[in-house]
């Protein structure tokens, strides 16, 4: 049995016609020609706001609920098909499981989509054959509520935010972040940021933990990866009184 040693570059050069070929057919591409990655970022990104309808369970739901919980998330409908039936706020003054979680209690599907759930002009609901009186007096006002709604088939879905659907976004959260009330007057726009970035930083890496690694990181290690960053962020702060301030906001965060 041989080896023979590669010449420098040969397998740059191999893995640059298989990505021209996989991705564009051709014998040449460029990094932006990189559809798998997109589709991969696709995915993900579809989870991450499935994940935002159920109910919170890791350390950036639940912070996502607690900033935003108060703001009504509404949806104009269109064609239903981005929409959940049940825990969007689409019909009535809140979402249809807050409002009757008798029948969601009942239901087979809860994570249907209003599209999936309105098929050939009639309300479809998977639920199970033997519903309680209490469920059963619900399904007959939803379906009462139901009963005026028409989807717009070539019309998509509009969401956001409050009554202007304002859409979402990070500069959004980091903007609610800046704002908060517990920075004081005297936090240069300096310090407030280092705080905010180390924030936003350690809650991405926890979440690509879980994603990738399949890890999952408990709150206490986040705080404690937040206040190392934020220590070891201090050295680099020209002014005296940041790095007292960025020092003495660590020491009131719980590590433990």
């Amino acid at each position: 049995m041989c080896s023979t040693l590669l010449h420098k570059g040969t397998v740059e050069a191999i893995d640059a016609k298989r990505c021209a070929f996989i991705w564009t057919g051709d014998a040449t591409c460029t990094g932006g020609q990189c559809k798998a990655a997109w589709d991969l970022n696709k995915g993900l990104l579809s989870k991450f706001l499935d994940k935002l309808l159920q109910e919170p369970t890791t350390n950036w739901q639940r912070w996502f609920h607690m900033c935003y919980e108060t703001a009504p998330r509404s949806t104009h409908l269109g064609n239903g098909q981005f929409t959940s039936f049940w825990f969007d706020h689409w019909i009535g003054p809140q979402p249809l499981a807050e409002l009757f979680p008798a029948i969601l209690s009942f239901c087979q599907r809860p994570n249907i989509s209003v599209q999936h759930a309105f098929h050939e002009g009639q309300w479809l609901i998977p639920l199970h054959p033997r519903l309680s009186a209490v469920a059963s007096s619900q399904w007959a006002m939803i379906q009462q509520a139901l009963a005026d709604v028409n989807l717009l088939h070539d019309v998509p879905d509009r969401r956001g935010i409050g009554p202007d659907l304002l859409p979402f976004s990070s500069r959004a959260f980091y903007r609610d972040l800046w704002d908060l009330p517990h920075f004081p007057d005297e936090a240069s726009p300096r310090a407030r940021s280092t705080i905010i970035t180390a924030v936003l930083w350690n809650i991405w890496k926890a979440r690509n933990s879980v994603v990738f690694n399949s890890t999952f990181v408990t709150a206490a290690s986040t705080r404690s990866a937040i206040v190392q960053d934020v220590q070891l962020w201090s050295l680099r702060a020209r002014s005296a009184v940041d790095k007292i301030y960025l020092n003495s906001w660590c020491n009131t965060i719980d590590v433990t």
